[in-house]
């Protein structure tokens, strides 16, 4: 390797390298009905058969953006990683490789490997990232947990008559989470329960983190809950932005992690683009960008945020992203953050 080891324990300190993802050939990922009907956009819903593939115009231009977003870190200073390239998650009855935040946690030296709950992202990691992990371990200082083969049971999904009894569609029968249903703030994590992420993925979490970390769990009001990104932002130390929409400032004052700091509520309503769709999320992903210290990575088109987070304080780089958003994320999702400055070097 050559830079320092793995380390990074918040969303905002200088951002020394990253992995960017790629989409391959993305499609969208099969999930039983009860799953889908909880988490995708209804106009879309019909969109998520098995074998699938995503309209390729949209996954050609995404591929592009990402691309561009690499040289674009490359050019502030920043040591881009990059997953496989060209893989056919068609053929593997996969999603995409453009979304590294979904499946590597990363926390101090320390990086966990998702316990997906949908099981067509059971293999996206060692397909797409597992040269990058052995490469990363090499330096005998960074942590690797790799997902246990308990963790691959296809134990989790509830019936439809039992989904409406209870908050989320998934059972407690094996961990299970997303990465990207946690936040880094120092030695807290923040994170939500969601329709991928269960109480045995938290403790699965917890079990695994370095010492002197904790796990702390952030009430939202999200029906639909499936990965804390578009929730809520720490841009500095001090500032977090979040969706007035999913989780109040009581529900954030009652971490102490957060006692002290500004908190904005994100002041416009985010409207749907009319091409290309927004097939997995919603247009909240506004608050789903990628911090580099002072700067902050923003969609080209969304010059309200990008003015906004100005007023702010922040200088903002502006990169074109739609369709990486049109095939499920934006740049937290795109990217996982390998080295950070911390405050005392």
């Amino acid at each position: 390797m050559d830079f320092t080891s793995v380390d990074a324990d918040d969303e905002w300190s200088p951002l020394k390298a990253v992995l960017v993802g790629r989409a391959g050939h993305a499609c969208f990922p099969a999930a039983p009905k009860a799953m889908i009907d909880a988490t995708m956009p209804e106009r879309h819903r019909h969109c998520f058969q098995p074998s699938t593939p995503f309209p390729a115009r949209i996954v050609r231009k995404a591929e592009e953006e990402l691309d561009n977003l690499a040289t674009v870190l490359e050019a502030e200073g920043i040591k881009v990683y990059r997953s496989t390239p060209g893989i056919d998650w068609l053929a593997s009855k996969g999603y995409t490789g453009a979304m590294p935040r979904d499946g590597l946690l990363v926390v101090g030296n320390t990086i966990i490997e998702s316990c997906f709950a949908w099981s067509c992202r059971s293999r996206e990691i060692q397909l797409a990232y597992a040269s990058l992990l052995d490469e990363l371990a090499e330096d005998g200082q960074t942590r690797i947990i790799r997902r246990p083969q308990c963790a691959f049971a296809d134990s989790l999904d509830i019936d439809e008559e039992k989904g409406r009894e209870v908050s989320w569609v998934i059972n407690n029968s094996r961990p299970a989470f997303d990465a990207a249903d946690f936040m880094r703030f120092g030695k807290v994590l923040l994170g939500q329960y969601s329709h991928v992420t269960n109480q045995a993925g938290m403790d699965y979490i917890r079990k695994h983190l370095p010492p002197t970390y904790q796990l702390e769990i952030l009430e939202v009001n999200d029906p639909a809950a499936m990965h804390i990104d578009a929730t809520i932002l720490p841009l500095r130390d001090g500032l977090l932005v979040y969706n007035p929409n999913k989780v109040t400032e009581t529900a954030l004052r009652a971490h102490d992690v957060l006692t002290a700091w500004t908190l904005e509520p994100y002041p416009f309503d985010p409207k749907d683009p009319d091409d290309p769709p927004l097939y997995m999320t919603s247009p909240w992903l506004s608050l789903n960008v990628l911090v580099l210290g002072e700067r902050v990575v923003v969609e080209a088109s969304d010059h309200k945020t990008a003015a906004w987070f100005q007023s702010l304080g922040m200088h903002c780089i502006k990169c074109p992203f739609r369709h990486v958003n049109s095939i499920g994320g934006s740049f937290h999702c795109a990217t996982v953050d390998l080295v950070r400055q911390r405050s005392t070097q």
